[in-house]
């Protein structure tokens, strides 16, 4: 076998088998299987926190909440960066452990980055207003934080 072949053969080769890990995710697409799209059209998009825990944001701050399609949630803390994914049934809110990047700020946005980690993490559910203010609320439904869309 020529090196020509050898090659063309391998690239094939990867070709089939990149194409037969792709299969499965497709598998779920038929009727009656469950969909991928976990959230409500209102709550996604980015929402920008003008309120937690019934205080304004320190200074300039810009605290920015993502949902996006599929059940990813991203945000910035005004420090650092977090990643998780969601699942919302209705108005029942449930976020899988949080990520976040490790960088230090100022005394005050890092205790606010505290206060908001708690939030998201007491968060069970989400209120949103018409299309311009979302809500999210711990178990008991009292108001966690307020934000904006952006």
């Amino acid at each position: 076998m020529t090196m020509h072949h050898l090659i063309r053969n391998t690239l094939l080769l990867s070709s089939l088998s990149f194409s037969v890990a792709l299969l499965p995710g497709c598998a779920g697409a038929g009727e009656g299987s469950p969909s991928v799209e976990t959230a409500s059209p209102a709550v996604q998009g980015e929402w920008v926190v003008g309120e937690l825990d019934g205080k304004q944001m320190v200074g300039d701050t810009e605290v920015v909440l993502t949902f996006g399609p599929g059940g990813s949630f991203s945000g910035d803390s005004g420090v650092n960066r977090l990643r998780a994914g969601y699942t919302l049934e209705g108005d029942v809110l449930e976020l899988s452990e949080i990520l976040a990047t490790r960088m230090a700020g100022a005394p005050e946005l890092m205790e606010q980055e505290s206060r908001l980690m708690a939030a998201l993490e007491a968060a069970r559910g989400v209120l949103v207003n018409g299309d311009d203010r979302l809500r999210l609320v711990d178990g008991g439904g009292e108001v966690l934080l307020v934000s904006l869309r952006r």
